[in-house]
């Protein structure tokens, strides 16, 4: 009994090594890569910068069928999760289509690529090969003067 509890053992560790790793392949990819942002500022909230930082600094995986899906433990859509976090999972497959299309319509980055192609983005940032955008703000700050929008260094996107 001995030798069936040792294999017991051994295969509940080796399985729970297995899920650890598959959990951190899917959530650390969504978030890094050299062509997603990280800030040095926080932001308020639904606010419009907020919405954009979502976009800018998560990506999505393949999504839209139950197979996938289940596959990525529904963390595929990042981007939608990140703007929406109270949906249910199959909410963000339905508004996925739709946000996609907003942020092509207003010419919004919205990265939606290969899970193993981000895996290795995310190895390269890991290993210094690469770097995420550094940014302070997507939006440039109102300015108190006037209202307008001005950049407030060159750490915003587009200045």
């Amino acid at each position: 009994w001995q030798t069936a509890a040792m294999k017991g053992l051994i295969g509940g560790v080796i399985a729970d090594m297995m899920s650890n790793l598959h959990s951190f392949i899917i959530v650390a990819c969504n978030h890094s890569g050299s062509d997603l942002y990280r800030y040095s500022t926080s932001c308020k909230a639904y606010s419009a910068e907020w919405f954009l930082r979502c976009a800018y600094s998560s990506a999505n995986f393949e999504t839209g069928s139950d197979l996938v899906d289940i596959a990525y433990g529904w963390l595929n859509y990042q981007i939608e999760h990140h703007m929406f976090p109270d949906m249910t999972p199959l909410q963000y497959r339905k508004l996925q289509p739709l946000v996609k299309s907003v942020c092509k319509k207003h010419g919004v980055q919205y990265i939606q690529q290969n899970g193993f192609y981000r895996t290795w983005k995310m190895l390269r940032c890991a290993v210094g090969d690469d770097q995420m955008i550094k940014c302070d703000a997507i939006l440039p700050p109102a300015s108190t003067k006037d209202k307008g929008l001005v950049p407030a260094n060159d750490k915003v996107l587009g200045s």
